[in-house]
């Protein structure tokens, strides 16, 4: 219990002397000139965590596991500060990289003197010093060992000539919750709390600062699209249209509405104000504020009047274009088996076709308003098969960009149809 009792005492040494700091240091927000902390500070908890840097290896296989255990407070301007327990301060200065104790902000007065002081205190006489002494030679006393752990230039493990301090471990995690005397200081913790002991638990993120205008809106009405065939009416299976020998045309048609993207400008204007005259000013104003003679500097200041509506209708062009006719499942059936019946070696000659590009091309543009259209058209397609064929239509648009910025992606929007190719068959005579 003694050292327990020593190792509290050294603990209460650590209370950084950037307590009493200027108002400029950040200090000054975690703890008022009487050395109490600053009321402001908003109370995250105890947060918790099982991080590898707080396990060791034993001997005979076994194997110690302690929680890194930390009370943390938040800045009113973002900054973290943090009270780890007694057993996860030593792991700490045990692992100043891994843990994050390298990144705190230097605040105690002689740098890491007093953690030094620390684990000396609970490790050092379960080190092998000869060992130490006689493979680092350079280390004249023991701070300077300590000082070359906490600056991750030593490791400590491979030096125990003992496990003492094991037990020493134990008490110190057993009564934790008392010993909690050295205050680490996180800049801008709350910007960068994954990388902070505790990471991102109960952190507080502030709201944004309110906005003058509202956010930019977007409003989008779906492609109008078609495909289907146009000529002719009762389009006959190659070979049997004898006539005219055209085979069938299809046409596709797409329609892109604009992207209607609306944003809003804050408007300023000038005023004129009497603002308070600075050292060296000669006043020519009135301020106004309680005084009977001139004691400002007439100025003007940018003030915000009003938002200012801008509504862009933003092409959203057609980038690519592709059409497809397929012989459904029923016609085939209806060919290979059915007709196969009556008709000696009925077989499907041609169950797919791209129509286009393949047969036929498209072009498209956009008009004044945003609107944005393609037209293509596939002719005198060779059907060999009778049935019903499906008609497919893709699109992909560009998306749409307002002065170099993306405003939204391109799309990808589709339409199926049908068409019916016909197949006169001749009487069978018995």
């Amino acid at each position: 219990m003694k050292r327990f009792i020593l190792i509290f005492l050294l603990l209460a040494l650590l209370i950084p002397s950037a307590v009493y700091a200027q108002d400029e240091d950040p200090w000054s927000e975690v703890f008022l000139p009487d050395g109490n902390l600053n009321p402001n500070l908003v109370d995250l908890g105890v947060t918790t965590e099982n991080p590898d840097w707080m396990s060791m290896d034993l001997p005979f296989g076994q194997s110690i596991d302690l929680e890194a255990n930390y009370h943390r407070y938040q800045t009113p301007s973002g900054n973290i500060v943090i009270l780890p327990s007694a057993s996860t301060l030593f792991f700490m200065a045990m692992n100043p990289q891994e843990s994050g104790l390298s990144n705190s902000y230097g605040a105690l007065e002689n740098g890491y003197g007093a953690l030094i002081s620390f684990i000396g205190q609970v490790v050092g006489d379960n080190l092998d010093w000869n060992r130490v002494q006689m493979e680092h030679p350079e280390y004249a006393n023991p701070e300077q060992f300590w000082g070359a752990v906490l600056n991750g230039q030593q490791d400590v493990w491979t030096y125990f000539s003992g496990w003492g301090f094991i037990t020493t471990l134990f008490q110190m995690s057993w009564y934790d919750s008392a010993l909690r005397s050295t205050y680490l200081l996180y800049l801008n913790g709350v910007q960068n709390c994954d990388s902070i002991p505790g990471e991102c638990s109960g952190v507080v993120t502030p709201p944004p600062p309110p906005r003058e205008c509202p956010d930019p809106t977007i409003s989008m009405q779906q492609p109008v699209l078609t495909i289907q065939k146009t000529a002719p009416s009762n389009p006959l299976v190659v070979g049997q249209d004898t006539e005219t020998r055209r085979g069938a045309d299809i046409q596709v048609s797409v329609t892109v509405p604009p992207v209607i993207f609306t944003w809003y400008e804050p408007i300023y204007e000038e005023r004129d104000v009497c603002r308070f005259a600075n050292s060296g000013e000669t006043a020519d104003c009135n301020t106004g504020s309680g005084s009977v003679v001139n004691d400002g500097i007439s100025d003007t200041e940018r003030v915000f009047k009003e938002c200012r509506a801008h509504v862009e209708h933003l092409p959203d062009a057609v980038a690519s274009l592709q059409a497809t006719a397929a012989l459904d499942s029923a016609s085939q059936n209806w060919i290979t088996k059915k007709l196969g019946q009556t008709h000696y070696e009925a077989y499907i000659h041609q169950s797919n076709f791209a129509l286009i590009p393949g047969f036929g091309s498209w072009a498209g543009g956009c008009d004044g308003g945003g609107t944005c259209r393609a037209t293509g058209q596939a002719l005198r397609v060779p059907f060999a098969d009778p049935g019903t064929f499906n008609l497919h239509l893709d699109v992909v648009t560009t998306g749409t960009r307002f002065r170099s910025v993306p405003i939204t992606q391109p799309r990808r929007v589709s339409m199926d149809g049908t068409m019916k190719v016909y197949v006169t068959l001749p009487a069978l005579v018995p």
